[in-house]
């Protein structure tokens, strides 16, 4: 098992590898993770090294990724900002405050297409996503590259650059960003094609603990 800071090192290492097609060097590291001492970094290397999750040698960029990585369960899931389900009364930010880890089997392996979001309100507890719903205080999974806007499905929408999440209705000029919930004084926000909005990505699973 890994600290979380320890799954960030190797999640950095990771992630440049497969931008790049090469290792780090341990300067690229220490200025990609923020730190100012090498030693740091280094450090963090040994003890990578010493659970078998990378491999490093004498020679330049010689950092590999170890046989641990390969069978690791879960990939760590940022929480990104709070979400409303009701009015978009919340202001939308990219900082991520949490991770969550979350199956290989539930996600593909790229974990870079998802993000999750907090829920506030009930504008959306009477919608399911894989047979949960969407209540207050849920997580959402979001996944970037489900663009497709439909009326089936539930998806992110950042109005006036703060977020909500509905159900989508497009009526000759006017959008309607739907609810559904058993809460009826929930409604709908009816927009012009002029609005400032940004239809983001589609939710595709929904966590409650």
């Amino acid at each position: 098992m890994l600290t979380e800071k320890q799954q960030y090192v190797l999640d950095t290492i990771t992630k440049f590898i497969g931008e790049n097609g090469k290792s780090p060097t341990i300067e690229e590291l220490t200025m990609l993770l923020e730190q100012k001492s090498k030693r740091w970094v280094v450090q963090y290397l040994e003890t990578l090294e010493k659970k078998w999750f990378l491999t490093r040698w004498r020679w330049y960029r010689s950092i590999s990724l170890g046989n641990n990585i390969w069978f690791q369960t879960t990939l760590n899931i940022p929480i990104l900002w709070y979400a409303n389900a009701w009015t978009p009364l919340v202001n939308a930010n990219e900082n991520s405050y949490w991770v969550l880890p979350i199956s290989k089997k539930i996600i593909s392996w790229n974990e870079q297409n998802y993000f999750i979001l907090r829920v506030e309100w009930t504008s959306m507890n009477n919608f399911e996503v894989n047979s949960k719903k969407i209540d207050n205080w849920s997580y959402v999974l979001i996944k970037k590259d489900e663009v497709w806007l439909n009326s089936k499905d539930a998806f992110l929408f950042i109005v006036n650059w703060s977020a909500t999440l509905k159900k989508f209705k497009k009526d000759w000029d006017l959008i309607y960003l739907l609810p559904e919930s058993i809460d009826e004084y929930h409604k709908p926000i009816i927009l012009s094609e002029e609005d400032n909005l940004m239809i983001n990505w589609k939710i595709v699973d929904v966590f409650n603990f």
